[in-house]
């Protein structure tokens, strides 16, 4: 909310407490609500960026060796952009808010692919696949919805939750989406049944945000945790009982 984005370096292990960060950006007025690396792949991929969110519809991409802007991507539509998600690949952007509508943009070309439409309500939560093909949303109408980047087209929705879900998120595998929703419960479903197939009540309000362990070169993972953070102040962590 002081409008500033900061870059720090936690790779050195040092301690925060009187640290600089690494870069500082004036994002201007409400305009880095929600913000996330853009890291490119490959020998002759361009220079690596921070995409923020805004108040008034646009998405604008930061150069992450000097802070200056880029580029800025337009929904065409001046609503609160709240939710953000960057394909692991690093060629899409996808983000929604207030408002019923998704988009997905082409993070170089910097061009709109597609819009989705489908919920009836404020979507709180964007969320890629690991393979950056599907694109998972989570909305106030009470329902998750899953959508082919690729085509375009809509996949399928998935209904069990009695409040606002507030966050979805793939399994790294594809093969389940973790949720979490006004409601209190964090829910699991299976890809192939197109069904709820675990439900968690550990929480006793809202839960703001679930995340699946992830694998790195450093740390290998074949059987991801879940954690799920609540408004009850408490972080849950889980071993899914999945196939």
């Amino acid at each position: 909310m002081d409008n500033t984005m900061r870059v720090w370096d936690i790779g050195t292990r040092k301690a925060l407490n009187g640290a600089k960060p690494l870069l500082s950006i004036n994002a201007g007025p409400i305009n880095a609500w929600r913000s996330r690396f853009v890291s490119r792949k490959g020998d002759e991929a361009p220079e690596d960026l921070i995409a923020s969110s805004t108040d008034s519809g646009t998405i604008k991409l930061w150069s992450l060796e000097d802070g200056r802007a880029v580029r800025e991507l337009s929904t065409s539509r001046p609503n609160f952009m709240y939710a953000l998600a960057v394909s692991p690949d690093g060629t899409k952007i996808a983000c929604a808010g207030v408002g019923s509508h998704v988009y997905v943009f082409d993070t170089e070309a910097g061009m709109l692919l597609c819009t989705f439409s489908g919920h009836s309500d404020n979507v709180r939560s964007v969320s890629f696949s690991a393979d950056s093909s599907l694109l998972v949303t989570a909305s106030d109408d009470k329902q998750i919805q899953l959508h082919d980047v690729r085509h375009g087209s809509p996949v399928t929705t998935l209904l069990g939750h009695h409040g606002w879900v507030l966050t979805a998120e793939m399994h790294p595998s594809g093969a389940y989406i973790a949720s979490g929703s006004v409601d209190t419960k964090v829910k699991i479903w299976d890809m192939a049944q197109r069904a709820c197939v675990e439900t968690h009540s550990q929480h006793s309000q809202a839960v703001w945000g679930v995340a699946w362990q992830r694998s790195s070169d450093d740390v290998p993972i074949t059987r991801p945790m879940l954690a799920s953070v609540g408004e009850d102040c408490s972080v849950h962590l889980y071993d899914p009982l999945l196939a």
